[in-house]
């Protein structure tokens, strides 16, 4: 099964899906022409490339549902999918609205999971990860509803903890075929 995870900036996607990776569950790490954050490790949390080489990628169409967000674009590696689509193996990767529509068209077997969060909650978890004022004002003024795109949503306004308790038993029960 291809995890995607879904969800506003701050909402814990990078959180939840490195969690999930000790629970046996093999983490796609995407692409971005951003700036890493102060935390982030490339090839770990994300790809970073310059933007002249993400396009080289995008043409050469080696990418699934590439998206622009506010100025940086991202996207997944369409081997990395292929890799990991088989029974015997789950992976999770964190996707926008443009990489849910994408994937899910070309595999059958993905799920995506929204960690639904509020304003106030984005923009406390944001502050809290030393993200720069301006870029925390652009990311909530893109803010929009992305219940369509999911097939579970989790409120993700909780402690994180209980927000991963709650995908565990989520996959736990999609797994179970429940």
């Amino acid at each position: 099964m291809i995890y995607l995870i879904l969800g506003h900036s701050g909402s814990g996607k990078s959180t939840i899906r490195n969690a999930l990776t000790s629970h046996g569950i093999k983490k796609i790490i995407t692409y971005t022409t951003r700036e890493p954050r102060i935390s982030e490790v490339d090839g770990m949390d994300y790809n970073f490339i310059d933007q002249e080489l993400f396009k080289k990628m995008d043409e050469d169409n080696l990418f699934i549902g590439t998206t622009c967000y506010v100025g940086n674009y991202y996207s997944t590696l369409k081997e990395d999918l292929e890799k990991n689509n088989n029974k015997d193996s789950d992976c999770v990767i964190v996707v926008d609205k443009e990489g849910v529509l994408a994937i899910k068209k070309e595999f059958a077997n993905a799920r995506s999971i929204y960690l639904k969060c509020s304003r106030e909650t984005l923009r406390d978890r944001m502050i809290k990860r030393n993200d720069h004022a301006n870029d925390i004002e652009k990311r909530l003024d893109v803010l929009e509803d992305l219940d369509p795109y999911a097939d579970y949503i989790i409120d993700a306004d909780r402690d994180i903890d209980s927000v991963f308790e709650d995908v565990i038993s989520l996959i736990k029960n999609i797994r179970e075929g429940k």
